[in-house]
This record gives C-alpha cells, sequence and structure tokens, in this order.
C-alpha cells in the first residue's frame, strides 16, 4: 500500500512538473536563413498583366525588397518570396511543419507612400487540393495588417489568426472539411504588399524571421499525462486481479474502480474535444466544432428532422478594427455573439463562429420560413443594438434550407445568398432560391 501511494505522489509530481515544463520551457524557435541556401526571389504584378516592377538584394545583413508599383493591373502586387520545399514537378513536395509552432516574429522595416498594408502568407501544399502544375492550388493561409510603417521589431503574429483566403477557398471549389487553415507542410513564405496600394515606391527590409513554438502541442502533453496514469490504473488493476482473483467481492469493487477510471478518462477526453471545437474568443463553437456535428451521422441534427442555416456576417466589420482597433474589435465581435445566443428559439439551434466576422446559425426542425424570420429579428436587433462606443452595426444574412444535395453545397447555397445580401446594399436577408 505504501509502494502505491509513492507511485501515485510520483505520478503527480511527474504530472506538474511536465506541466510547469511545457509552461516555461519545452521552447523551440527556427530562423530563416534569409542570405542562405533557400531561393529567394522577388516577385511582382507583370506575370498577370501589370507593370510593377520588384527587385531583392541583401545589404548590411537585411533582405531588401524594392517596389516600384504601379495600379495599370486590378490587384497590384509587389511580393518576398521565399521558397522552403522543393517545387521540382519530379519530386514530392516536402515542406516545413509548422503544427507545433505558436507564433512568428518579423524584424521588418516597411516604407510606403501611403499607409498601405502588409500581407503575409503561408502557402500549404496538400495534394488532396494542390497540385505542382498549378502554383495557385497552395492553401493561402493569410494576414494582412495596417500601420506597418517605420521601424517596427519585431512584430509577434499568432498564427492561429492566420485564415485562409475566402477568394482562393471559392477559386479553388475547397470542401469543408479542408476549409481551415493547415501549418503541416509549408512550401512558401510570401510577405507582399498590401491591398489598399497606390502607385509610388514601396521599400520593405527584412532583417530577421523566427518561429517560436513548443517542442510538443497541449493536446500531445495531455495524450502522455492519460497516458502515464492510464498505464498505472492498467498495471495496479492487473496486480489486483492476479492476486484477489478468487474473491467475488474483489472483482466487484475494481469493476466500480474500472467505471470510475473510464469515467474520469472519459471526462478528459470531452473537455479537450470541447476545447478544440470553442471558438478562444467568443466561447461559442469554431468551424471545427460546427462541422464535427454537421457531418458526425450520430449527432443532434438529422436529415429527416430538417435542418436550414442563417450565414451571418458584419457589415464593414475591418472598418471597426480600423477606425477603433482591435480590441473594441473584439468586444463587438463577442457581444455579436452573446446577442445572438440569446435570441435563438430553443436549445436545439446552435451559433457558431465560421470565420473572423462571419457566424453561422444552425436551426434543425426549421423550414426556410421559420428561419428567415428568426433571421430578419436578428438582423433588427443588430441595428437597434447599443454597441461599444455607439458604433453603428448591422448584419447581412443569407438562409437556405438543407434538401438532398452535400453539406458543402448546402453551406456553399447559403454563402451566395450572403454575397447576394451584400450586393444588394447590405443590412437585409436574402434567401437561396434553390
Amino acid at each position: 500500500m505504501k509502494s502505491e501511494i509513492k507511485i501515485i505522489l510520483a505520478l503527480f509530481c511527474a504530472s506538474a512538473a511536465l506541466l510547469l515544463l511545457h509552461s516555461f520551457a519545452m521552447n523551440r524557435s527556427l530562423l530563416i536563413d534569409l542570405d542562405g541556401d533557400l531561393p529567394i526571389s522577388a516577385l511582382d504584378d507583370r506575370s498577370v498583366g501589370g507593370t510593377s516592377i520588384a527587385t531583392t538584394y541583401m545589404e548590411k545583413g537585411r533582405r531588401i525588397l524594392e517596389c516600384d508599383l504601379t495600379t495599370t493591373y486590378q490587384y497590384p502586387f509587389c511580393e518576398l518570396n521565399i521558397q522552403l520545399a522543393n517545387l521540382n514537378q519530379e519530386e514530392p513536395v516536402i515542406g516545413v511543419d509548422f503544427a507545433n509552432f505558436e507564433r512568428v516574429g518579423l524584424w521588418l522595416t516597411y516604407t510606403a507612400p501611403t499607409d498601405a498594408g502588409i500581407r503575409l502568407h503561408m502557402r500549404n501544399f496538400n495534394p488532396e487540393y494542390s497540385t505542382l502544375a498549378d502554383e495557385n492550388s497552395m492553401k493561402y493561409n493569410s494576414l494582412e495588417w495596417f500601420r506597418a510603417q517605420g521601424s517596427t521589431q519585431p512584430i509577434w503574429i499568432p498564427l492561429d489568426s492566420l485564415q485562409v483566403s475566402t477568394w482562393w477557398l471559392s477559386e479553388n471549389k475547397i470542401s469543408l472539411k479542408n476549409g481551415g487553415p493547415e501549418f503541416t507542410n509549408i512550401a512558401t513564405l510570401e510577405i507582399s504588399t498590401g491591398t489598399m496600394v497606390s502607385d509610388g515606391a514601396y521599400r520593405l527590409e527584412v532583417e530577421k524571421i523566427e518561429f517560436q513554438g513548443k517542442l510538443i502541442s497541449k493536446e500531445q502533453l495531455y495524450l502522455i499525462l492519460v497516458s502515464m496514469w492510464m498505464i498505472f490504473a492498467f498495471l495496479r488493476l492487473s496486480h489486483s486481479v492476479v492476486k484477489h482473483k478468487k474473491s467475488a467481492i474483489f472483482f466487484k469493487f475494481r469493476e466500480q474502480e474500472l467505471t470510475t477510471i473510464n469515467h474520469l478518462l472519459d471526462s478528459k477526453s470531452r473537455a479537450l474535444q470541447d476545447q478544440v471545437g470553442r471558438d478562444v474568443l467568443t466561447g461559442i463553437l469554431n468551424r471545427q466544432g460546427l462541422q464535427a456535428i454537421l457531418f458526425d451521422e450520430g449527432g443532434t441534427i438529422s436529415r429527416a428532422k430538417g435542418l436550414s442555416i442563417a450565414f451571418i456576417d458584419i457589415d464593414h466589420f475591418k472598418q471597426v478594427n480600423d477606425t477603433y482597433g482591435h480590441m473594441i474589435g473584439d468586444d463587438v465581435l463577442k457581444e455579436f455573439a452573446r446577442l445572438i445566443e440569446e435570441n435563438i428559439r430553443n436549445s436545439t439551434e446552435i451559433v457558431a463562429r465560421w470565420g473572423g466576422e462571419e457566424f453561422i446559425l444552425a436551426c434543425p426542425n426549421s423550414n426556410l420560413k421559420e428561419v428567415e424570420m428568426l433571421a430578419e429579428k436578428i438582423r433588427v436587433l443588430v441595428a437597434s443594438h447599443v454597441w461599444p462606443l455607439d458604433i453603428a452595426l448591422t448584419c447581412s444574412i443569407g438562409v437556405a434550407q438543407l434538401t438532398e444535395e452535400s453539406i458543402e453545397s448546402f453551406i456553399q447555397r447559403a454563402d451566395v445568398a450572403l454575397y447576394a445580401a451584400k450586393n444588394q446594399g447590405r443590412n437585409r436577408v436574402v434567401s437561396s432560391n434553390k
């Protein structure tokens, strides 16, 4: 008995030590060599009919991108392209796995004629949707930020703030399960001029690019801890069964003990799954959490009972971030999610943050007309709600009802209806015609 107590104490100490080590140590970093063997090039819009001219070179230990940008092309750009994988047609594409990295630091100086933004692209190659014959098929994990001019060293960007560009998803007809960010096989890094640019000279000086993360992820750490306790529980139970196999009372007691352990492990597993499927900012389901419900054949949503959704997008949300800052923008997103949750009709309806300022309201047992009325109610509530700093806010909503079709097609129809609402002037509800 004393030896068991010692083992349990040792396991508790080991668990606490691993958690502390993961919090304050177990760090790793990766520096991108800007003057080594990696192929680094300057790209511009001349390849698509533009007239901008970009060049790159090393100067005093810094990678320089100089750009004479002209707006003759609809989407003018200059770009610093860092190739991390061999893109030879005859070899498999083996890039860098950034899945366990948490953030990237950019030591750079940016000079532009206007307050133009900077874009960061981390291009992921996945054979399910990428081919070397089409360079554009590599996924755009992207972020654009403004107020970037002058010395901004370093800029730390959390990798979970990067999103997949909507135009890329639409253009490549990406399935729902492949719609989220991916960092497991990054083939190229790209730093480019932003979307709001004007004619003139642009200069980007990059001193260092550093990725930071942990040697193991939180999920892997939790799996190690659970495995340690499971092995101990298994060995302890096995020893007891061998020692007391002739005692019926013992078997009953150990059965209860095993049931308790399984409940504890199941609770930890559900807690981990809930953490992965929840949006950190708003606390509601995220895209992955909603996907798990929609794709789960044993889930709470059934085709036989009917399902309709409302695809909701906050109008001109980028202006809120640009005018009041991202902290106020985050407060607006949290308040927006709370407002929708408080005005759904029953507990079976599900609210999820799809990405950025987009939300999905899934309504089982509902027809199109019922969800149209609910969407109109939400639209009016949003327009009349008192938002932080008295910001005037509206939303556009696309509504669709599930028919004999795939979930991807169903959500795509709602998305098309949402864009129709935006094209018709925003602050309105539009239903899919199908």
